[in-house]
């Protein structure tokens, strides 16, 4: 039993005065020191920005690119390279930005699958792209925080398929392209078979099940046609 277990229990006196004594460290507020604080916030500053660049340029790009078929200049890591998982074809473009936490996952029976990222596009903190057959991402695309990009379904519908630990077979992979200049909101899900048309715009929390047409706003869960967005000049 650890020490924070027993203080919980509150069963004896003493784990009951431990337990307030807890209570009152917990609401206890160290001050503010401005001399020592300033120094230490300057650091923490420092080792996460500057210093946090330097590391990426000199040891996680390098592991990244490794990884990869083809990686374009001027990429950029915000944090950590994302984590790979299984047999991937990874193509990325030039000036390509990626936050921290992101997870691709190659899916199925093991035969390589491929990702593509176009040329100026950047994925968000925290998103998932699980490859079904294929993910190829445009150029200009924004991809927000925590997106999932989702072609396999991971499990059949049949549940004793399911408890037999069976794939979900053919119709449960497929591909997911999203085209040049699309916007894809934090949070939302698209699904396999999904293709985001050419300067789209998915709102934050949607679910995408059906393909969205070039310069359409998609929103809800299953996302709906809210919005025709005017083709800009020279479009």
């Amino acid at each position: 039993m650890g020490i924070l277990e027993w203080v919980h229990r509150r069963e004896t006196p003493a784990q009951r005065r431990a337990w307030e004594l807890l209570k009152k460290a917990a609401r206890f507020n160290f001050p503010v020191i401005p001399v020592l604080h300033r120094v230490l916030l300057e650091e923490r500053r420092f080792r996460r920005g500057a210093l946090r660049l330097l590391w990426n340029k000199i040891y996680e790009e390098p592991l990244f690119r490794l990884q990869c078929d083809s990686v374009g200049r001027g990429l950029l890591l915000f944090e950590e390279m994302p984590k790979i998982m299984g047999n991937l074809r990874i193509k990325v473009g030039e000036r390509v930005k990626l936050n921290g936490k992101q997870v691709w996952i190659s899916t199925g029976s093991g035969v390589a699958r491929e990702l593509e990222i176009g040329d100026d596009s950047g994925i968000g903190y925290g998103t998932e792209l699980i490859i079904g057959e294929s993910i190829k991402i445009g150029r200009y695309v924004m991809i927000a925080n925590h997106v999932s990009l989702i072609g396999y379904d991971g499990h059949p519908l049949d549940p004793f398929a399911r408890s037999r630990n069976e794939p979900p077979g053919p119709a449960g992979i497929g591909s997911i392209t999203v085209k040049d200049y699309a916007w894809i909101g934090s949070e939302s899900m698209i699904m396999k078979g999904v293709t985001i048309g050419r300067g789209a715009v998915v709102a934050a929390r949607s679910v995408v099940k059906m393909s969205v047409p070039d310069l359409t706003v998609v929103s809800g869960n299953p996302a709906k046609v809210v919005w025709q967005v005017a083709p800009p000049e020279g479009w």
